[in-house]
């Protein structure tokens, strides 16, 4: 979408970073909102954005901090270690 203030992040990305990052994250978010709000923007995209970032710090807490995507499960690019 033109003008979208904010890249829109993939779930790989979201499980990628750290509780901080995903905490900043979810607060720029905000902040962002409620800026376009004061200025009558449409925030749709971006507080669907919110509702991603929320979840995966939501899952992290119910699940821990490690959740396995398929591509980890697979092993599609192992890592160094992972190889011997």
């Amino acid at each position: 979408m033109k003008g979208d203030p904010m890249k829109k992040m993939s779930e790989q990305a979201l499980k990628g970073m750290s509780e901080s990052e995903l905490r900043s994250s979810a607060r720029r978010l905000e902040s962002t909102v409620a800026k376009m709000r004061k200025n009558r923007q449409n925030t749709k995209v971006l507080e669907t954005e919110i509702c991603y970032v929320q979840r995966e710090i939501e899952l992290r807490k119910k699940f821990g901090h490690i959740r396995a995507s398929v591509e980890d499960i697979e092993n599609v690019n192992p890592l160094e270690f992972e190889q011997s």
